[in-house]
């Protein structure tokens, strides 16, 4: 089976720029990880809370809102 990307970058209209620096923001941090995230913790005050939840729902990455800095485990 193929790996279908959420978020096709080739596509122009496909949202806003919000939408492509938190997927980009998540995407970053699931690849300087070492190993399986398991969990995503978003800052309570991160700028983009809503579209990098709503990327992590997308990918099952169950995650928690936290006051430390935003970060994958």
């Amino acid at each position: 089976m193929t790996d279908v990307p959420i978020l096709d970058k080739g596509i122009d209209d496909w949202g806003s720029d919000e939408q492509e620096e938190a997927y980009d923001k998540l995407q970053s941090l699931k690849q300087d990880f070492e190993g399986v995230p398991t969990k995503l913790y978003i800052n309570e005050d991160e700028e983009l809370q809503s579209y990098i939840m709503w990327f992590a729902r997308m990918e099952s990455l169950p995650y928690e809102i936290t006051a430390g800095e935003t970060r994958i485990c």
